[in-house]
């Protein structure tokens, strides 16, 4: 009987681990196919490019900043500014290819690993390919978005329908670049430092793999790229994400620090907030580099493979996206790029960054009268060749730093605990804590001591120390005794609760300040009951939270399907040469532009195509304007434009 047993059991799991297999060769196929079919729009993109390259020019507003940019920022020949101005337009002219063509973006984002399947790095060295992996590129145009999108490690950067990328096979000049050293056309050495006569590998040499992912390319002048390549677990099962990069950076002695390429990885929770992160921005300081002084005025900064660690455990069991990306400099003739290998799966013996983990820490409700005191340990590694100068703890309530304690309570040379007093917390503390640990490590360069710093947040689910089970834990509100008025007084139109809050009463607030508003929230659910009414003109919210003592009038939650691209209307900065003047995009059914050819127009009209007026617009002189048709029937329109020289010209419009 036993044997038989046995047996059944063997089969078992044989016949599950058979549908995990046939489950995962599912999705990679599925995702192989997208992957296929993304580079043939790729070179539907490139065609339409070529085929309109031509046909468009540039506003002449975009050109004079181009120049005006360059001339703010560097010497430029002739040759650099038809670069630049070419390289806008490129920029440009694939705006306008996906915005015309909307059903082509779908093939650019990743499909999640199904949650049934357990995650598994099914290609983090891409081996197999990328899928799994999304990609994009900010190009932001320069000067079009200026200083004000640049912020260094904490430039923002999310997957649009219009900047998705398709990585090429062995093109160093692409955006991104898939690196097969089986197929034609591979680079054994980087091409940069190759050609100053320093030899990198750009595949990861030590596992002998074939495969990895390279982004942004050495070109610069005319759009400060920002590269990224992110995937979706919905599944984090593993304390650390390890990996190995390699950096190349262009770096101008001229150039402040914050202005420089950088490079960032980080792991976001499923509510995108940042769960770790590494930062490395172009400083010729930080000896983690080598540098090649090409000129007086530029130097390339470049590393060997390095081998780091994310520190997950926070999320562990979890849904998280891990992203990493590299950006050229804000003025954009310098640039940064970074090859990517064995994103998980590998073990990193020695970060060479080092790393910080702290220890889970959930304290409900901590003796406040006795001052019992709480412990917040943790490990460390230094980055390799620096010595640990500091390590301070914060406590931070929403978002913002509350207090610091300097030093820990006991330090060895790879452990720390701090004690924590509960009166360190506040006078009267409520709501939610947590704890954040900064560690400043020495690393004795060339130039002089470096300092990197590393910090690290408590891993757990949900806050430090909360005390959101301090309060009483059910409330039940009903009419009359409990109906809320305009006379209420706030202890009435704010209550929590640590458990759950049942109403059946009335509220009749509101005032059209929403901040005078009813709000209700308690920890595990608030339940409108038969009976419960909010008058018209009432201003009432409900959610779970607990006892916060923070009474937010949220308003209604924005809510996103997880790994769907962002709808952001762009406005393309493109004058259709062939033509008096161009409707973008055509057909629309909302904001639209009109472009004129040559010259500026100062009055639009949108006229039915029975002849009725259905808007009239007088305007400044200029060679483009925006119109939102939104509100207008589905149908087709009459756009009239008269020019500065009073000639009319008149095209139609399909709004959809």
């Amino acid at each position: 009987m036993n044997k038989v047993l046995k047996t059944l059991i063997v089969c078992a799991i044989c016949f599950h681990s058979g549908i995990i297999s046939a489950q995962i060769n599912e999705y990679l196929n599925s995702e192989n196919s997208r992957i296929s079919n993304a580079a043939k729009i790729e070179v539907e993109v490139n065609k339409f490019i070529a085929d309109n390259f031509n046909d468009y020019e540039l506003s002449q507003e975009i050109t004079d900043e181009v120049i005006q940019h360059l001339k703010s920022e560097e010497d430029f020949t002739d040759s650099e500014l038809k670069n630049a101005i070419r390289n806008t337009k490129i920029v440009e002219l694939r705006k306008l290819f996906f915005i015309q063509n909307p059903d082509k973006k779908d093939s650019y984002f990743a499909r999640p690993i199904p949650p049934t399947l357990q995650q598994t790095c099914v290609n983090g060295d891409f081996e197999n390919g990328t899928a799994g992996y999304s990609f994009w590129s900010d190009p932001h145009p320069q000067p079009a978005s200026g200083e004000a999108f640049f912020l260094s490690c904490a430039t923002p950067t999310s997957q649009t329908a219009t900047n998705m990328v398709t990585p090429a096979v062995n093109d160093m000049n692409a955006t991104i670049t898939y690196l097969d050293n089986t197929a034609p056309g591979y680079q054994q050495y980087d091409p940069t430092l190759a050609g100053l006569g320093v030899n990198v590998p750009t595949i990861f040499p030590s596992f002998g793999g074939n495969k990895c992912i390279k982004l942004n390319n050495e070109a610069g002048l005319g759009s400060s790229d920002q590269t990224t390549v992110s995937r979706y677990f919905p599944n984090i099962n593993q304390s650390t994400i390890d990996f190995n990069f390699s950096l190349v950076m262009d770096n101008k002695p001229a150039h402040g620090q914050p202005i420089q390429p950088f490079f960032r990885v980080r792991v976001l929770d499923q509510f995108n907030n940042v769960v770790d992160e590494i930062c490395i921005i172009a400083n010729p300081d930080n000896c983690l580099f080598n540098v090649i002084y090409v000129s007086d005025r530029r130097r390339v900064l470049y590393t060997d493979w390095i081998c780091a660690r994310l520190n997950v455990g926070e999320i562990l069991n979890q849904p998280g996206t891990i992203e990493f990306t590299v950006s050229d400099c804000q003025p954009s003739a310098h640039f940064g790029t970074v090859y990517i290998d064995n994103i998980c799966g590998s073990v990193c013996a020695t970060p060479q960054l080092g790393a910080l983990n702290t220890e889970p820490t959930n304290i409900d409700c901590p003796d406040v009268v006795g001052n019992t005191p709480i412990q917040v340990c943790g490990t460390y590694q230094p980055p390799v060749n620096a010595t640990l100068s500091s390590i301070v703890l914060n406590i931070i309530q929403h978002d913002v730093i509350i207090g610091t304690i300097n030093a820990p309570t006991t330090l060895t040379p790879s452990t720390f605990c701090f004690t924590v007093l509960p009166s360190q917390l506040g006078a009267n503390p409520s709501g939610n804590f947590e704890f954040q640990i900064d560690a400043n490590f020495n690393v004795n360069c060339p130039a002089g001591t470096f300092v990197y710093t590393i910090s690290d947040n408590s891993a757990n689910i949900g806050p430090d120390v909360t005390f959101d089970n301090c309060c009483q834990p059910i409330l039940s509100l009903a009419s009359p005794a409990d109906d809320v008025n305009n006379l209420a007084s706030t202890v009435v139109k704010k209550r929590e609760r640590s458990n759950w809050i049942k109403a059946a009463n009335i509220v009749s607030v509101g005032d059209n300040a929403l901040s005078n508003g009813v709000v209700y929230h308690a920890e595990n659910y608030v339940e409108l009951n038969p009976g419960f009414e909010a008058l018209a003109g009432a201003q009432f919210m409900a959610y779970p939270e607990g006892c916060t003592s923070n009474y937010v009038y949220k308003g209604a939650p924005q809510i996103v399907a997880a790994n769907q691209p962002k709808i952001i209307e762009e406005t393309v900065n493109l004058i259709r040469v062939s033509r008096d003047f161009a409707i973008i995009p055509n057909p629309t059914n909302g904001l639209t532009q009109i472009v004129m050819k040559d010259g500026q127009f100062g009055k639009v009209s949108v006229v039915t195509i029975d002849g009725k007026i259905v808007d009239e617009y007088n305007i400044e002189k200029t060679d483009k304007t925006q119109i939102d048709v939104g509100r207008y029937a589905n149908g087709i329109y009459i756009i009239n434009v008269t020019s500065d020289d009073g000639k009319l010209y008149t095209k139609k419009l399909i709004k959809n």
